[in-house]
């Protein structure tokens, strides 16, 4: 029986290779912290040239056998993966060894910046999403998790820029992200921007915005107003593609996290009916929303069964 373009659930095929790369990955990262591990247990025995040498001649092994069985050939993807690993180990390392003083986060950032080429050259979508989970975690911590004593909140400060605008800027870089890899699907680069990256990187961009629109950020009504036209933009890509209910997923369930908070920030909480209001207010949002997105998925699954057969 031929399968349908609407029918999304995966084969016992793809279950297996599914299994297998998610096995892979998991020893690639197992190899990555032995490297780093075995320096650490034996910190007392080498000294920093050796240290160093043993780090540097593995980024070299990596990017030898990336050379040797070039992308996409899954050999070249595997070593550029565990290049990209084992390139923080160096950076970690030169940080504890000379005390440069630098912050978190700037050692996320430089992370991401080193190993873009390693994920530009490996042509995979396991390579690009580690590097964007290294790029949003240093994101995070710059926008969200520094003090205020920071010399760059100060900056930011200074220009009017408060903590829930600042959120806004990893919100939008997820976001256009996301759009370029569904873009590069159309492509001679789709093996390197598989659906899951885009679904991965949309879920960052709605996470940041929805913590940007709450009023626990603080005097956050520009961002409110910002991701509001997101959201908007969002919603009618999708609705007009009619392919995939996975982004109107997400925005309901930001919109409903930020109505609510907002419901609860509006609230004295002086007796027990405000908080069965809020109790009765995400019980009839969460069903609409899950009755209105399970009618979609349906009707759009037939548009493209029908649009197949025919």
């Amino acid at each position: 029986m031929q399968r349908t373009a609407a029918d999304d659930r995966p084969t016992r095929a793809e279950w297996r290779a599914f299994a297998a790369q998610g096995l892979q990955a998991a020893g690639l990262g197992a190899l990555g912290a032995g490297i780093l591990f075995f320096i650490a247990a034996n910190w007392q025995a080498w000294d920093l040239l050796g240290r160093f040498a043993l780090l540097q001649a593995g980024l070299l092994i990596c990017v030898a056998a990336a050379l040797w069985r070039a992308p996409p050939h899954p050999i070249g993807q595997s070593a550029l993966l565990l290049a990209t690993l084992v390139g923080a180990g160096a950076l970690a390392l030169f940080g504890q060894s000379y005390q440069t003083g630098a912050d978190v986060h700037e050692l996320f950032l430089t992370w991401a910046l080193l190993t873009l080429p390693f994920a530009l050259a490996a042509i995979s979508g396991a390579v690009w999403a580690l590097w964007w989970t290294v790029l949003n975690v240093g994101l995070a911590l710059m926008c969200g998790v520094l003090g205020l004593d920071h010399v760059i909140w100060r900056l930011f400060d200074g220009w009017g820029w408060h903590r829930a605008t600042l959120l806004m800027l990893p919100c939008l870089v997820n976001l256009l992200a996301a759009g370029v890899f569904l873009a590069l699907r159309a492509t001679r680069f789709a093996a390197a921007s598989p659906l899951w990256l885009a679904r991965y990187l949309a879920a960052l961009g709605i996470a940041y915005g929805s913590a940007a629109s709450l009023p626990l950020s603080g005097r956050g009504s520009a961002a409110l107003a910002v991701y509001a036209v997101l959201s908007v933009a969002i919603a009618a890509g999708t609705w007009l593609r009619r392919r995939d209910v996975f982004p109107l997923t997400l925005l309901a369930g930001s919109w409903i996290t930020i109505s609510t908070a907002w419901l609860i920030h509006s609230m004295r909480f002086s007796d027990i009916g405000e908080l069965f209001l809020v109790a009765l207010w995400l019980i009839g949002s969460s069903t609409g929303a899950g009755m209105l997105l399970m009618r979609w998925l349906r009707a759009w699954r037939a548009d493209t069964t029908a649009g197949a057969a025919s």
